[in-house]
């Protein structure tokens, strides 16, 4: 291929970033699927070696296989996520499954609280807990008060209508949220406890804190039923729950990115005492502040990486082209900086000359023969396309150049000579190819 390419030059120093970023992606995705395992009783020895075989597996990987890495690790994590979703889903069925249990616990208790006081039934009341995990014994207690009033009210073998209304109620588990007295409006107040209701359960199934959810509850409990607006008190208590969730759960992610923007730029072993104050910001509760400082370690880890290669890239292409025969200057250098553009050619009077086009970081080159736009008329298409091969030789060249100097040189896109339109541009005389050209004729 003797026409344009496009090259990706990965200098040592990159592929040592590389590993080191990639790894230290994988290690705290591991890390985390591990946490959330072991705090839901989920983690088996088996799911114990797989994870460590896994990061052992990639640890021993040569930075040299770089694209091994890239390529194989970003597939790993993603199957990681897989297996955290499908552990997560375990988890919501438990965690709803107990809720449901909680409900109705709470709904019986509120109605056989109430039907106890209404039949003057003497019983020592007790507080709803305010941890869930407490069902258990949660649900002895409720059962000693249904044992209470099925005594004093079930004691003929015929059920009065009355009894049976009162059985179906105590059956049904309203809402964990029910109100004490049976107003002619129930139908309407229960729509909106049970948005309420569920919004919490979105609550306790997410893992947000119960002493939160406990909050929300009692400050239902102390709404007046008989305020004129209690239904747009009971709105706007829906609301607050659901952004505090919303907030809650982006916090919880925004954490966990951070973790790993701080672990990534801890992996570049420079000393930057700063990073302590984003470290203490993982325990903080401040969305914004938390936000802001894995904005900010994203942008230090990307610009100092950048920093580190970017700076090899530029030594040693400037090294391979001076070696090659052309002349690269520090005007020239410093226009290739800022433009992104450096054309070399053979001679003051050529009508020919390579032009070499990269982003800043010099992530990718683009290497293209390219003609004189005010000498059209000493062109042919038989001569382009000679030119392009010739550069073919001049490729070869300062590619052997580069990879002598333990950079890694893979070429991403070529075009056959001829295939593409020769671009032109208007060649000066200030770059000067030096006359040593190579004899080697390889299509690369």
């Amino acid at each position: 291929m003797s026409g344009p390419k496009v090259v990706r030059i990965v200098t040592p120093a990159e592929r040592k970033l590389i590993k080191k970023r990639w790894l230290t992606r994988l290690k705290n995705k591991i890390e985390h699927v591990k946490a959330y395992a072991i705090k839901h009783n989920m983690f088996t020895e088996e799911l114990q070696d797989a994870l460590d075989e896994t990061l052992e597996y990639y640890q021993n990987i040569s930075e040299d296989d770089y694209r091994k890495i890239e390529r194989e690790v970003s597939g790993q994590i993603e199957f990681l996520d897989k297996e955290k979703k499908n552990l997560v889903k375990k988890v919501v069925k438990i965690r709803t499954s107990k809720w449901e249990s909680f409900k109705n616990l709470k709904s019986t208790h509120n109605e056989l609280r109430f039907l106890l006081k209404n039949k003057s039934i003497d019983f020592q009341d007790f507080d709803t807990p305010s941890n869930i995990n407490e069902i258990e014994e949660y649900r002895e207690k409720v059962d000693y008060l249904y044992s209470l009033l099925k005594e004093a009210s079930f004691n003929s073998q015929t059920l009065t209508n009355e009894q049976k209304a009162i059985q179906e109620r105590l059956s049904s588990g309203d809402s964990l949220l029910s109100v004490q007295k049976w107003r002619s409006n129930r139908p309407k107040v229960i729509s909106r406890l049970k948005k309420l209701e569920n919004a919490l359960k979105e609550m306790y199934i997410s893992e947000i804190p119960q002493n939160k959810i406990h909050e929300f509850m009692n400050r239902c409990a102390e709404l007046e039923e008989e305020a004129p607006n209690y239904d747009l008190l009971l709105d706007s208590l829906t609301i607050q729950v659901a952004e505090f969730s919303k907030n809650q759960l982006a916090l919880r992610e925004a954490k966990e990115k951070l973790k790993t923007a701080i672990d990534q730029l801890e992996s570049l072993e420079l000393n930057l005492s700063f990073i302590d104050r984003w470290t203490d910001l993982l325990n903080s509760d401040n969305l914004n502040d938390v936000k802001d400082a894995l904005e900010k370690a994203k942008y230090l880890y990307t610009e100092v990486s950048e920093k580190i290669i970017i700076e090899t890239r530029r030594k040693a292409i400037k090294k391979a082209l001076q070696n090659a025969g052309y002349e690269v200057n520090d005007t020239m250098e410093t226009a290739w900086v800022e433009n992104g553009s450096l054309v070399v050619k053979k001679a003051k009077n050529s009508l020919y000359g390579v032009e070499f086009m990269s982003p800043k970081n010099l992530s990718r080159i683009q290497a293209r023969v390219v003609a004189d736009k005010n000498r059209n008329n000493e062109r042919s298409p038989n001569l382009d396309k000679n030119h392009e091969e010739i550069w073919c030789d001049e490729f070869y060249d300062i590619k052997t150049i580069l990879e002598s100097q333990n950079l890694s040189i893979v070429v991403d896109k070529a075009e056959e000579a001829g295939a593409v339109k020769m671009k032109e541009i208007a060649l000066g005389n200030d770059y000067v190819k030096r006359e040593n050209q190579s004899k080697k004729r390889k299509n690369v």
